[in-house]
């Protein structure tokens, strides 16, 4: 419980915001898991509109080719959506519709993909097709006319075309030429790239080839002697200014390797990296950032013949370093630079120990940023890469003139849902004597933030430390503390959750009771708090998992501990070893508690949370610092503390 008691009128009304209208819910099943997503060239599309990723992948009907999309709210979860493109009983591309790549493009889908016809002698090449809807999910139409397939050049054989737009709008079409193809010497593969027209109809200019795979050191000949180029697909990192190519070939199981071009030029020169990002047998990549901005690397492994039904959607964390992709395996984890051995508390550039209350950690685009309790006008934030050095980033949110709070601004929470951010808080409303929460909005992760609702809901007594869960499904839950005073002496926490309108503009039915203070160890001063408060929840493997605080964060007792669940309503269950972490003075940790959770991209699982500055000094005590800890799940799929 905070340090304030507030006297509130409990009333039965709920007062709600109606900036909104209600959305309706969606139940929608996504049945296959990624697991189970047998698929060669797996092109993945993060819509930011819709909050959902799209693959859109070959498959035959009738006898003809065509193309067929999967959707997914989390990218662990896909559901089949059915034909988006299949060939006219006369359109001039008869086989293979190979590696179908899909962009967005001037506010349009296109898809890339390879073609040919035997029965004519058309070599393979890329075509281009439109959605005439203006959805991800098409209908596809062709964009050239019916007696022309493929934008390449006729007289090569070509394969697995991707678009890159330049700094300057320009589109260019990047393929690989095949090693068994006319114009093409010694067997060995090339990458080429081509500018195309602005509306991708046709290509202007000349061909240009770009490198040969001999170029490369890892790529070896295989075979009857042939070196393969698969896969061109460029990225530019705009910390560098570098244009990196990733692209597939043997070494001598199938790979991906990587090409630099420092001048930022398509055209390069380009340089190539001596060893492959992986060379595990699995291949035929694309990079993309997910709907949280984080980089994401798509391939599928184990390669094998054509159909085969070993091949799966794989998809893994990737990073940029110096300007390159670091290689994703070896004896590099490919996750993460958080050191084995963390010193608490974590402390900023110049060694002054991150002096934050209620803090809160997220992840985007590979950095970590924090934020927490400060002070009355708003929030501040700062940002790491290692969650361990921090370095202060700037006002996060600050309230506006008419802001119906006045103080205690206390623990925001940042929580990324449908290609926004959403900040939630709570603050002392002297009109309505009490504690809301708020809810404020931006475009970014650093803000700033707009205020949205404010007060976000009110149910007729003060709610703190509220925490947003999105689950699988895409239905959002918010959970918080109820505070009250019990005959004007005892501080009272009861966590509560409550579904929320799609639109997050207020609750969707009524609040359900989680916990109040039960267990012996939050009972140690049943006389002046009974408080359970700070709800922090994820999921892993179907089950659904809470942390919380309980007892008075400005004395010894406080600490955390965990309750389970097999749905996001509950019934909760607190676990019979509790309390998670609480406080040992031997170790220098009084009071620890008001947590949040947040998982590496290798799955490893950390608890940020405050504790007092000073553990031996008097209570109560309000000076807390921030510490990083280790947890993780046991066999029986229990929370358990890693601390040395």
């Amino acid at each position: 419980m905070h340090r304030k008691i507030f006297q509130v009128a409990l009333v039965a009304a709920m007062i709600l915001p109606s900036a909104v209208s209600h959305a309706e819910d969606m139940n929608e099943d996504y049945p296959v898991p990624a697991s189970e997503m047998k698929m060669r060239d797996p092109f993945v599309i993060a819509d930011q509109e819709d909050g959902c990723y799209y693959i859109i992948t070959s498959r035959w009907k009738d006898g003809r080719g065509g193309l067929a999309a999967y959707k997914s709210r989390d990218l662990k979860n896909w559901r089949d959506e059915g034909f988006v493109f299949n060939a006219a009983p006369d359109y001039l591309g008869t086989d293979d519709f190979w590696a179908p790549d899909t962009y967005k493009y001037k506010g349009d889908y296109y898809v890339f993909v390879t073609l040919s016809n035997k029965s004519r002698g058309i070599l393979r090449g890329t075509t281009i097709l439109k959605s005439v809807s203006g959805s991800v999910l098409g209908p596809y139409e062709p964009v050239l006319p019916a007696d022309r397939l493929n934008v390449t050049p006729d007289y090569l054989q070509s394969l697995d075309g991707s678009l890159y737009v330049d700094d300057d709008g320009n589109p260019w079409i990047i393929y690989a030429v095949e090693w068994c193809g006319p114009n093409v010497s010694e067997k060995v593969g090339e990458v080429w790239a081509q500018r195309l027209k602005e509306d991708l109809t046709d290509t202007c200019g000349e061909p240009h080839r770009l490198f040969r795979a001999s170029d490369s050191q890892w790529a070896l000949h295989i075979g009857g002697g042939e070196m393969i180029t698969d896969a061109p697909f460029i990225w530019k990192d705009r910390k560098s200014g570098n244009l990196i190519m990733t692209w597939s070939s043997f070494a001598p199981s199938y790979s991906i390797g990587q090409a630099v071009s420092r001048s930022g030029n398509v055209l390069g020169p380009w340089e190539h990296e001596p060893v492959p990002l992986f060379s595990s047998d699995g291949g035929h990549q694309m990079i993309f950032e997910d709907l949280d901005g984080n980089l994401k690397i798509s391939f599928h492994s184990p390669n094998s013949a054509k159909g085969d039904i070993r091949e799966t959607l794989t998809i893994r964390d990737i990073r940029i370093k110096d300007g390159k992709f670091e290689p994703l395996d070896g004896t590099y984890d490919g996750y993460s630079d958080i050191p084995e051995r963390i010193s608490n508390p974590v402390r900023t550039k110049d060694g002054q120990p991150l002096a934050v209350a209620d803090p809160f950690v997220f992840r985007h685009k590979g950095l970590y940023y924090l934020t927490g309790t400060g002070g009355d006008g708003g929030f501040d934030y700062y940002t790491s890469t290692d969650l361990v050095t921090w370095e202060y980033g700037g006002p996060l949110f600050r309230k506006s003139q008419d802001h119906p709070g006045t103080s205690s601004f206390w623990a925001p929470e940042v929580t990324r849902y449908q290609g926004r951010y959403y900040l939630s808080y709570s603050c002392f409303m002297p009109e309505k004597e009490k504690m809301l929460t708020c809810l404020a909005v931006s475009d970014y992760p650093a803000g700033p933030y707009r205020e949205l609702y404010t007060p976000w809901f009110d149910f007729g007594y003060s709610a703190i430390d509220s925490h947003i869960f999105v689950d699988d499904d895409g239905i959002p839950y918010l959970y918080y503390s109820k505070n009250y005073p019990l005959d004007g002496k005892c501080a009272v926490g009861e966590i509560y959750a409550v579904k929320l309108r799609k639109d997050l503009s207020g609750p969707d039915g009524e609040p359900v009771f989680i916990s109040g203070a039960s267990q012996a160890w939050e009972k140690v001063r049943w006389d002046v708090n009974r408080c359970n408060e700070g709800p922090e929840v994820f999921k892993h493997d179907g089950r659904y998992y809470m942390t919380y605080s309980a007892n008075d964060t400005g004395y010894e007792y406080y600490g955390v501990g965990v309750s389970y669940a097999d749905s996001p309503l509950g019934p909760w269950t607190k676990s019979k070893d509790n309390p998670l972490m609480t406080t040992d003075l031997e170790k220098g940790i009084s009071s620890p508690g008001h947590n949040s959770l947040i998982r590496t991209p290798d799955g490893q699982l950390y608890i940020i949370y405050h504790r007092h500055a000073d553990p031996d000094c008097r209570k109560p005590d309000w000076n807390r610092v921030v510490c990083v800890d280790r947890l993780g799940i046991d066999r029986k799929g229990r929370i358990v503390y890693e601390r040395d």
